[in-house]
């Protein structure tokens, strides 16, 4: 058993003076015992023994009972407070009569205390004990209440009253009659026949809850007149009624303002006066104004259907490229599993549009049918929905149900369902969720009060793909089947529209980021010159025609995808150069392979079968041929160096997106030292003219061959000068030549020189000779010349310059001893020199003696130097010596010259 705390408190009374207070302490719980010789509590003496205390205790337990918080008084109770207050919600008494006023009170009863705001007077009901009768009423303002035989005794007063008032007003009446006679005699007869009538008759008669005549009643009074019943207008009226008028007709009257026929002439309102029914009037007037008080109308369009409106339609490209054969991607092979990728064509082929927004899905908005004249606005969708009720629009339901499919396969086959329903509602006018209702106004509010309503639905509920998210297994086709229906107010609702949408839904760019672009790499990239062929000119080789191999093989173009094209090429950057023969371009059009001998398993060994799809391991390789052809017109020549030297040879291999990995190949047109060139001399320019042409005319020389060129020798000097070799020829340039490279005139091994070497150090001096034809029928009188730089005298010596004699066929040796040249720069000399001696360097390299003559008379222009023709001293031109030798000195390594010409006149 538990153990209980005990708190113990001994006090020695003999030591408490008598009346003192003795405080217990504060203690937690419930005072179980006391122990003392005698208890007193508020200063009465219990007197209670133990004896006593246990008999008490045993009386009580026989005239009460507790059950928890309930006590049951087993015997009589009586309770002698003067208040009894009992706080309970129900009374219940076992006993028909409850006896009331044992004080002997001059009332008893009932008293309700009325505890409702704004009014809180009680009432009573009583039995007056003193008068004994029962009273009822407000408190203190109590009336006798009347019984049945209080009715019976008054019923006898009352007929005994009205005995004796009927006798009294008998007498009365026939005297008032006799005093009276002579005034009702003037009265008109018609009103003494109404009176005699209504005394003897008494037109008023009870006629169910109302009284009623047939007669006709004519109201008449010189009285005061009455005022309006708010007091507005006084003095006016000789009737009032406090409820309404029926009558069939009553007329207009008198106006107080203008009478009736005054200022109306002309107007139909001038057919009525005084006697004219109102009714009458008020017809008229509703005539006039019916077409301006149109009656409240519906909206006579109905419910037709509804549309769809597609949301978040975004769609997209899937990534591009065929599938190879093989392939470890796993999201292509998840795709391949669920038919959705086969190889050779693309990931999901034959499918469009793709979707790519996961909230892709519809709202739906109301389309009204038929025609209306009226609605609540200009909104031409609103439908009629009936009338109002008690002025206000009812309401406007929609409801939506949905099934939601979702197949991850090429099958359609259901992958999971769903469904869901919605309702949307409109109470009274205004929009909720999309969903308007409205009351349609008539033309005048004011007068006319509106009866109909309308409404629509706009942009409701809102379907979506169900379980679509950005992982690959969403791929797939999406199903939204919707059925939308309406009620208005308390009507069933329509029968539902159904609709159906299936799309298809993939997140591209998932399957972009996991099926990445390629780039391909190259191997074993080769690139050799196999053959070259050159021409000549003054002695140095050109190179006339060239070709290559190249070879390569592509990694990489299959994996993850590859391109369905030309997937593989070999391409250069120059227009000179053509690619022929072996594999150049390799074909996957169609998805599969389409060149022979191009594509190979990983070893590079086997090669795969055209018209198969290609593995993701696969290589190609390519090779072929190019053929370097320059032009008659292309050449790389500078004034000093070389110009392009070199082109590029392409392999390009293409990813799955057709964007193409170059691997470059530079290649020399010549390599130094290849095909037995001496590697000195560099690499062979490139000129493209054939072998011994030559563009230059009689008259103007632009180096680009040597047809018009002569050799330096002694036949110069009698006009028969031997012809330069344009045959293919090497290093054959002599000792004092200068060199022709194409578009200048160099000096051999010097700084603008090509390829040669200069042939003999012994002199400074270098020589070309050219022959010009004028073709002269007739004497010419004058002559220019024009090397594009201003040149120095024969006789001068200056470094790095350029000369010219001229020797006409009239001044050769035969006709002349010695034979005469002639100076054009000297403008300012006639005879130079009248004997140079042979082989005098830098003014004579020939044989025999020369003469040197001026250019008297001459000038010079810029470049050109004119030069007239003197017969005189040997220089004629004519039909019969009609040409001329120009022989050019270089001393040193002057700025090449790139044209001679010649004119005459």
């Amino acid at each position: 058993m538990a153990l209980q705390q005990i708190n113990w408190t001994q006090i020695d009374t003999s030591n408490v003076p008598s009346g003192s207070i003795i405080d217990l302490g504060a203690v937690s719980g419930t005072l179980r015992a006391v122990y003392a010789d005698n208890l007193y509590i508020s200063g009465v003496s219990l007197g209670l023994s133990s004896d006593g205390l246990n008999l008490y205790t045993a009386s009580l337990k026989d005239a009460i009972e507790t059950t928890g918080s309930n006590l049951t008084v087993k015997g009589n109770l009586l309770v002698k407070g003067t208040t009894t207050a009992i706080d309970s919600t129900t009374v219940s008494i076992g006993d028909n009569i409850i006896e009331l006023n044992g004080s002997s009170a001059a009332n008893g009863g009932l008293l309700i205390k009325d505890v409702t705001s704004p009014n809180t007077i009680s009432g009573s009901l009583l039995w007056d004990s003193s008068l004994d009768y029962w009273k009822a009423g407000q408190l203190g303002s109590e009336e006798k209440l009347i019984r049945q035989s209080d009715f019976t005794s008054l019923s006898s007063s009352l007929s005994s009253s009205i005995n004796t008032l009927s006798g009294s007003l008998s007498h009365s009446i026939s005297l008032l009659s006799s005093s009276l006679s002579s005034s009702i005699t003037i009265l008109s007869s018609s009103f003494s026949a109404s009176i005699t009538n209504l005394q003897d008759t008494n037109i008023w008669q009870p006629t169910g809850s109302f009284y009623g005549t047939s007669q006709n009643i004519k109201i008449i009074g010189s009285g005061s007149l009455l005022n309006s019943p708010d007091g507005a207008v006084t003095g006016k009226y000789a009737l009032e009624v406090s409820q309404s008028i029926h009558a069939s007709n009553i007329n207009v009257g008198i106006p107080t303002s203008n009478n009736w026929k005054t200022s109306l002439e002309g107007s139909y309102f001038n057919n009525f006066d005084k006697n004219t029914d109102v009714s009458e009037i008020l017809r008229f007037v509703a005539g006039l104004l019916s077409s301006s008080a149109p009656d409240a109308s519906p909206n006579t369009k109905g419910y037709g259907s509804y549309t769809k409106n597609n949301v978040n339609t975004t769609t997209g490209t899937v990534t591009v490229g065929s599938i190879p054969q093989n392939s470890t991607n796993t999201t292509i092979t998840y795709l391949q599993g669920k038919g959705f990728a086969t190889t050779g064509t693309t990931i999901f082929s034959g499918i469009s549009p793709i979707y790519t927004q996961t909230n892709y899905g519809h709202t739906f908005t109301s389309v009204s049918s038929g025609t209306t004249i009226v609605s609540s606005s200009v909104d031409t969708q609103l439908f009629g929905l009936g009338t109002l009720s008690s002025g206000t629009p009812t309401s406007l339901k929609v409801s939506g149900s949905f099934t939601f499919k979702f197949k991850n396969n090429s099958s359609k086959t259901d992958t999971s369902t769903s469904g869901s329903q919605s309702l949307l509602t409109q109470t009274g006018a205004g929009t909720t969720s999309g969903v308007s209702l409205a009351r349609i106004n008539t033309a005048n509010n004011a007068v006319i009060p509106p009866a109909y309503q309308d409404g629509k639905f706009a942009t409701v509920f809102s379907p979506s793909l169900y379980g679509a998210s950005s992982d690959v297994s969403s791929s797939g086709w999406y199903h939204i089947s919707s059925s939308i229906s309406i009620a208005s107010g308390s009507s069933p609702f329509t029968t539902p529209i159904d609709s159906y949408t299936e799309v298809f839904y993939a997140p591209l760019t998932t399957i972009s980021t996991n099926i990445p672009s390629q780039t391909p790499t190259f191997i074993g990239v080769s690139v050799n010159a196999i053959s070259a062929v050159s021409r000549s000119l003054s002695g140095a080789p050109y190179l006339s025609s060239a070709t290559y191999t190249i070879s390569g093989s592509i990694l990489g173009l299959f994996n993850p995808l590859y391109y369905a094209g030309s997937i593989a090429t070999i391409t250069d950057s120059d227009s000179l150069v053509t690619e022929s023969g072996g594999i150049l371009t390799v074909s996957t059009a169609g998805g599969t392979i389409g060149t022979a001998n191009a594509v190979y398993d990983s070893t590079g060994v086997t090669a795969r079968g055209t018209g198969t799809v290609p593995y993701e391991t696969d290589i190609v390789k390519v090779h072929t041929t190019s053929s370097f052809v320059p032009g008659t017109s292309d050449e790389n020549i500078n004034q000093t160096g070389l110009g392009t030297t070199s082109f590029s040879l392409y392999i390009n291999g293409l990813n799955k997106a057709g964007s193409t990995t170059t691997n470059t190949s530079t290649v020399s047109y010549h390599t130094a030292g290849n095909f037995g060139q001496p590697a000195a001399s560099g690499s062979l320019a490139y000129y493209g003219r054939v072998q011994g042409t030559d563009t230059s005319t009689t008259l103007i020389e632009s180096f680009t061959g040597e047809n018009n060129r002569l050799q330096v020798n002694n036949n110069i000097l009698t006009f028969i000068g031997d012809t330069w070799s344009t045959a293919f020829g090497l290093y054959n340039l002599g000792a004092t030549d200068l060199q022709v490279k194409p578009g200048f005139l160099v000096k051999p091994g010097g700084t603008y020189g090509y390829w040669l070497t200069n042939p003999s150090s012994a002199s400074d001096y270098k020589y070309y000779i050219r022959k010009v034809s004028s073709g002269a029928a007739s004497n010419k009188v004058s002559m220019t010349l024009n090397l594009g730089q201003v040149l120095v005298n024969w006789t001068s010596a200056t470094s790095n310059s350029v000369a010219v004699a001229l020797l006409f066929e009239s001044a050769k040796s035969g006709i002349y001893t010695p034979s005469r040249f002639f100076d054009p720069s000297d403008t300012l000399s006639n005879v130079i020199n009248s004997s140079i001696s042979a082989n005098t360097d830098g003014t004579n390299p020939f044989g025999s003696a020369i003469a040197l003559y001026g250019n008297t008379g001459g000038s010079l222009s810029s470049t050109t130097y004119t030069i007239p023709l003197r017969p005189a001293d040997g220089f004629t031109v004519n039909a019969t010596y009609d040409e001329v030798y120009v022989i050019i000195r270089y001393k040193g390594d002057p700025t090449p010259i790139s044209s001679i010409t010649t004119t005459f006149s």
